[in-house]
């Protein structure tokens, strides 16, 4: 029996579901990437050697919908009776950690395929800007990290690039990404590349910042008490971040080289 040719907003309408379902079996069974950058490379494949389309999404529809259901099954079934539950692995385990440390920040879903860490990168920049930043600015006013100085003026700079969104509620920062997520095919590896120079520039934000304050403390040590308290608290806070994201080793060469008296 022939299949049903699909009209153009059917084959737009089926592409976007086997994404979202690839997308749904990869997060939600810790599967690779690699499944649905595999499916787009035989799409191309597909269209380059005049396969009918519409049964060749269909085909995917239903590997995709059966790959899912195995998974399902697996997971009601649990462990093999009378054996013993895998332990984790060392990997497993770390990456779990490491999935528990950020989740206590906000999601921002500037876009639904972006990953995890980047969307809570941006909610816990966006927090530090709207909930941190002025209380932060105040406690420096009488030190030469006043808002009127270059470094803090080019800090000032950053964290808005990182973290204030536009009116489609994307980061300056990640408009090249976004457009990336919304081309088809997708190159998955210009992707990953912009996440990580968005993760990268963070680091370097988070780590100067974090500098800047270390040297306050060391520096203005008749700093009245309610300025101490904020600075302490501040500081914390950017401390706290750098760990959870597991940034501390993104810094930048040195850029001030003013002598601490």
């Amino acid at each position: 029996m022939k299949s049903k040719k699909l009209t153009p907003g059917e084959i737009s309408s089926s592409m976007e579901k086997i994404r979202k379902r690839y997308d749904e079996y990869i997060s939600k069974f810790f599967k690779p990437r690699s499944l649905r950058e595999a499916f787009e490379s035989r799409y191309m494949k597909a269209l380059r050697a005049g396969i009918d389309i519409s049964s060749f999404l269909i085909a995917e529809i239903s590997a995709i919908e059966e790959l899912i259901t195995r998974e399902e099954q697996r997971v009601m079934a649990g462990p093999p009776r009378g054996g013993a539950e895998k332990e984790p692995s060392f990997a497993d385990k770390v990456l779990e950690e490491n999935h528990r440390r950020i989740e206590k920040y906000p999601d921002v879903p500037f876009h639904n395929d972006a990953g995890e860490e980047v969307r809570r990168l941006v909610g816990a920049l966006s927090g530090l800007e709207k909930d941190h930043w002025p209380e932060l600015t105040m406690a420096l006013r009488d030190t030469m990290y006043a808002m009127s100085s270059a470094e803090m003026l080019a800090l000032d700079s950053q964290l808005r690039f990182l973290a204030s969104t536009n009116r489609e509620e994307i980061p300056q920062f990640l408009t090249r990404l976004v457009s990336q997520l919304g081309k088809f095919p997708r190159n998955y590896a210009v992707i990953d590349r912009e996440e990580k120079e968005y993760i990268l520039e963070a680091g370097f934000f988070l780590n100067e910042l974090f500098t800047v304050l270390e040297r306050v403390q060391r520096v203005y040590t008749e700093m009245g008490a309610a300025e101490k308290k904020t600075l302490e608290e501040k500081k914390a806070i950017v401390g706290e971040l750098i760990g959870d994201f597991r940034l501390k080793d993104f810094k930048r060469r040195q850029r001030w080289d003013r002598e601490e008296n």
